[in-house]
């Protein structure tokens, strides 16, 4: 078959089943809107190619060359692009459902509104590529994969063992994590901004200088991470696991910590001002020399914590418990809140309100 006799078939609406086009070498031009399935493609030249709006299914695409190819809106599906070349790929829209980029080289690429699905992308490279507008990772294999130094935002990781991948040097601003794991990474002076990162394992993460204002870590583990110094102004940890964490001068003041584990935790000279942590479990941890105006401890257990050269400041401490808790002064706690106290009583007194029905 020739590029003409090929171009005139895409043309004429014409889905192309079971070809080997291996021998084309196909000059730039318009071939939007092809339907390739089960075709061989393996090591097929696009470069120039515009194959805008086009649908691959079960194609065999190894080593196939798409640097310089228009990709927007494309479809691959059930796909075996191993060993691919997207180098500096600039594509909207385009979308990968199963199959395998395993090794395909995505350096540099600027995707938008991309979305990968339980496709095999172990090994492939995306180092400083530009995710910066929505580009989606769903249950996909990604070991060894390269994401250093890729600028992130509105990315989205489902599902997603990030453990052996490269994150070095990336900046994610709104990034999204969900059920992901990701223990053990250096995110050490990196920003990750306005992420919500929820249910991941975060664990022996270095989160150390980073920044990372406004995001949440709701119900995340984070057990023996580093935060020490991070910049995390009204940051979310939520019913977070972050016992045994190093967390010496973070800066945090208004973040919510209502339901976390800090037991062993070290805050020693944090800045918690006007932080949340209602419920929190803190037994053991330091909060010594830390900032703690404003700061609500109410219903926390702060069993043999450490208070010492704490600065505090109308600090809530409602019904918290304190045994053990070392303090140098009380002066500017309040331990009890006999407004608190009231309210509590009134709601006990309150009768329940009857269920429908009854």
């Amino acid at each position: 078959m020739t590029p003409q006799t090929l171009q005139a078939r895409i043309k004429g609406g014409e889905p192309l089943h079971n070809l080997d086009l291996r021998a084309l070498q196909l000059p730039s031009g318009d071939y939007a809107g092809a339907v390739f399935v089960n075709c061989d493609l393996r090591g097929l030249d696009f470069g120039g190619v515009d194959l805008r709006d086009s649908r691959f299914s079960l194609c065999r695409l190894q080593d196939a060359v798409f640097s310089g190819a228009a990709l927007d809106e494309c479809v691959f599906d059930q796909c075996d692009a191993g060993g691919a070349r997207l180098h500096g790929l600039v594509a909207r829209q385009m979308t990968w459902s199963g199959g395998s980029l395993r090794g395909a080289d995505m350096g540099q690429a600027q995707l938008d509104f991309c979305h990968f699905t339980q496709t095999d992308l172990a090994g492939i490279t995306l180092a400083h590529a530009d995710l910066r507008n929505h580009v989606t990772f769903t249950d996909c294999q990604m070991t060894d994969a390269d994401l250093s130094g890729t600028v992130q935002k509105g990315t989205l990781y489902y599902r997603i063992d990030l453990t052996r991948a490269r994150i070095v040097g990336a900046d994610w601003e709104g990034v999204v994590c969900v059920e992901s794991d990701l223990s053990g990474h250096d995110f050490a002076g990196q920003r990750l901004e306005r992420c919500q990162i929820h249910g991941c394992n975060l664990d022996r993460c270095d989160f150390s200088d980073a920044k990372l204002g406004q995001s949440g870590f709701k119900g995340a583990s984070l057990r023996g991470a580093d935060l020490s110094r991070a910049q995390a102004p009204r940051c979310l940890f939520v019913a977070a696991d972050l016992r045994d964490v190093r967390g010496m001068g973070i800066h945090a003041p208004q973040s919510l910590w209502v339901d976390a584990l800090l037991d062993g935790t070290d805050l020693s000279g944090a800045d918690l001002t006007q932080a949340i942590l209602h419920r929190a479990r803190c037994a053991r941890a330091s909060f010594a020399r830390a900032e703690l105006e404003y700061t609500d401890f109410s219903y926390a257990d702060l069993s043999d914590a450490d208070f010492r050269g704490s600065r505090f400041a109308r600090t809530q401490m409602h019904r918290a418990l304190i045994p053990g808790t070392r303090f140098d002064s009380r002066a500017g706690l309040l331990e009890n809140d006999p407004q608190l106290f009231e309210a509590e009583r009134w709601s006990a007194a309150r009768p329940a309100a009857p269920r429908a029905g009854y």
